[in-house]
């Protein structure tokens, strides 16, 4: 399967309302001026802290990002008289702002509210510290800027590996999916998988909000799998650290007979490990991905069984030769 060709989103921006929207609940955000910006974009998901920009050097201020004032700007301007911290301001609205966070409750200095106001530029509060505002800020930007497709494919957790499985359709990848759910595994989403990247390394599954844990199985129809088999039987997202993809049996094709090849793919720039299993009548598909996953719990663990009997028949040679 070719996952180079998938079609890959990535947003170009949010508004502050959707940060207001998804952060408030955490972190008790009050609005102290910009009301009518909350319109304004984010482009990125790092953040600022002012300092140099108030001190009066512009060159490099990295005025795209949300901007954090804590203790540090806070004092600083409180020292500057009402007319230089009114000239230093209108410097740095002369670029484009989306959005100030104050920490600890902090008061800044009226003139500062009172030039966001005609600006039009958010300030939000919160009683936090700094660096909880920070790293609260990030982690849901991260989130929201994070690149994401959508795979036809199954996903299930099973034995705590996120198995992405994949192949034609009519393949088996439900039915299979189903057999493991039976087995006590559980089902993450099936047809259409939502896949995000977080961070650098990791890719996550998780369930389209339509579909939900549904499952489409042929000659018996659409099921709800939480319905059928209990609330324990499905999760909303999975960590994935497994590709398996089906594939008809092939009789001229040269399968992996040793896993010492130690195949992966990439999906959104994330290496992931990568089986290809042939399907035919009399192959118990589940039992296979089963053994998979706890295999690949073992290579994680920096154990690899074919690896380990592949040094032991060579040291055995070695003997046999001297």
């Amino acid at each position: 399967m070719d996952f180079s060709s998938l079609l890959v989103k990535r947003k170009k921006s949010i508004p502050v309302s959707r940060l207001l929207e998804h952060v408030t609940h955490d972190m008790d955000f009050e609005m102290l001026a910009g009301y009518q910006g909350t319109a304004r974009p984010v482009y990125t998901w790092d953040v600022n802290r002012p300092g140099l920009a108030l001190s009066g050097y512009l060159d490099y201020f990295a005025n795209d990002r949300v901007q954090i004032l804590g203790n540090t700007e806070i004092h600083f301007m409180e020292r500057m008289t009402p007319a230089v911290l009114s000239s230093v301001v209108a410097n740095m609205f002369s670029f484009e702002i989306p959005v100030f966070v104050l920490s600890r409750n902090l008061v800044p200095p009226p003139v500062f509210l009172n030039m966001c106001n005609r600006n039009g530029i958010p300030v939000l509060r919160t009683a936090m510290s700094t660096d909880e505002v920070i790293s609260r800020i990030i982690l849901f930007l991260s989130e929201e800027f994070a690149p994401e497709t959508v795979l036809h494919g199954t996903a299930v957790d099973v034995y705590g590996v996120g198995c992405l499985i994949v192949g034609k359709p009519g393949i088996g990848k439900s039915e299979s999916a189903l057999e493991l759910v039976e087995r006590g595994h559980r089902l993450v989403a099936d047809d259409l998988v939502e896949l995000k990247r977080r961070r650098e390394d990791y890719l996550y599954a998780q369930t389209n909000k339509v579909v939900r844990h549904h499952m489409e199985i042929r000659g018996l129809g659409i099921i709800d799998v939480r319905s059928v088999f209990g609330v324990g039987s499905v999760r909303n997202f999975k960590r994935m650290g497994l590709v398996v993809e089906l594939e008809e049996w092939d009789d001229k094709a040269n399968y992996d007979r040793t896993g010492l090849s130690g195949n992966h793919v990439e999906i959104l720039g994330v290496r992931i490990p990568y089986l290809r299993i042939p399907v035919r009548p009399g192959r118990n598909i589940a039992i296979i991905i089963e053994v998979a996953a706890l295999d690949q719990r073992l290579k994680e663990m920096g154990i690899s069984s074919a690896r380990q009997l592949d040094q032991e028949i060579s040291l055995r040679n070695q003997y046999m030769e001297q």
